[in-house]
């Protein structure tokens, strides 16, 4: 563990917190993706025997209207461009955009590839999504922009730059930067950011100073931009799945540990800061992370079915969820922060609506 941690009064009774409301159903496969369409009106989910789902935002998962199974398994997701709609990419090689309203539509297919890299940024109006050492970047139009296929491996994660005008693709020694924004992608060189082993994810702070990804070897690592300094940040016992920006870019959390960990990214970066960590219960390993848009508050995920929410600086956290044994799959918040979706490995959704505070954030 990363230091001493700070009380938690409900970890020995593992209690849900008063202060949420905790709604929940079972649809008996592996959730391979819970949240939310940009305009925050609906939540979307994906489960392993090839359904989608969906209800209002104001409803609970008994709600939750389902599709016919896609004829292979949805892999990720990710909000649309248009606020409307999910981006979805199946194990039989295809880019689908669902929206409750329309259903859903093909916008590209890989034949034999898995897409289980996908990114989107509404104002650029671009998609992206990787399929082997090769990713595609898409217009509004479902129209292909670009194909860069040159990666040294399998593209583990797909970032877009904060302006949209960038593309970082995390892979087998490092990190590579496309710019989007060129008028002719055919002759774009990327600029690379290296550090030898596999990086299994990336992410862009919200300033776009920072470039952070996951490693195989339970770590991670981050540049500041544009001067490229680097650093790691170790120690981790478990592989780190899940990576979230508070939106201020102050703090990255990550998953991997037996609490939210979150290193500080103010001024030069985390280098020489332990990470400030909250919600540890006992044996449990966090899984997924997520961060509230609009204050420090993150939500973390644990393998056995624990959810709790917590502010980073107090170092203190509420249970929102209590464990069931299951472990979660995936955690996002909604749009406006009120209101929160997870899913388990078991199939349970569950939505959290946040009816008071939990612990007030710092001013």
């Amino acid at each position: 563990m990363y230091g001493d941690v700070a009380e938690n009064p409900d970890a020995g009774l593992r209690v849900q917190s008063s202060k949420v409301d905790l709604s929940e159903a079972g649809f008996g496969a592996y959730v391979t993706y819970a949240g939310f369409t940009g305009s925050g009106t609906h939540s979307v989910f994906a489960f392993g025997d090839g359904r989608l789902g969906w209800m209002a935002v104001d409803e609970g998962p008994e709600k939750m209207e389902l599709t016919e199974p896609l004829g292979a398994t949805p892999l990720t997701g990710v909000p649309d461009i248009d606020g409307r709609s999910v981006l979805i990419g199946t194990d039989d090689g295809r880019l689908l955009t669902f929206a409750p309203e329309t259903g859903t539509a093909e916008l590209a297919s890989i034949p034999g590839a898995w897409i289980e890299q996908v990114a989107s940024h509404p104002r650029a109006g671009l998609r992206a999504f990787s399929a082997g050492r090769g990713v595609y970047v898409l217009d509004q139009n479902g129209t292909t922009l670009a194909v860069f296929d040159d990666h040294p491996s399998t593209v583990a994660g797909l970032s877009f730059s904060p302006d949209g005008d960038r593309l970082a693709a995390a892979h087998y020694d490092g990190v590579s930067i496309w710019a989007v924004n060129d008028p002719d992608l055919s002759k774009t060189e990327p600029e690379t950011l290296e550090w030898h082993g596999s990086h299994t994810a990336v992410s862009w702070s919200p300033d776009g100073q920072f470039i952070v990804t996951a490693m195989q070897d339970k770590e991670m690592h981050c540049w500041k931009m544009p001067e490229k300094t680097d650093m790691k940040m170790s120690g981790y016992p478990s592989k780190i799945r899940s990576l979230a920006w508070t939106p201020d870019s102050a703090y990255i959390a990550a998953s991997g540990a037996g609490g939210v960990t979150s290193w500080c990214c103010k001024g030069k970066g985390p280098s020489g800061k332990p990470p400030l960590e909250f919600g540890y219960v006992y044996e449990g390993i966090v899984t997924q992370v997520a961060a509230h848009p609009e204050n420090g508050m993150l939500v973390g995920g644990y393998d056995d079915g624990t959810v709790m929410i917590g502010v980073i600086e107090k170092e203190e956290a509420a249970i929102a969820r209590a464990a069931d044994g299951n472990p979660i799959t995936c955690l996002a918040f909604s749009p406006d922060g009120q209101s929160l979706v997870c899913g388990s490995e078991n199939g349970t959704v569950g939505i959290i609506n946040i009816l008071e505070p939990l612990i007030e954030p710092l001013a």
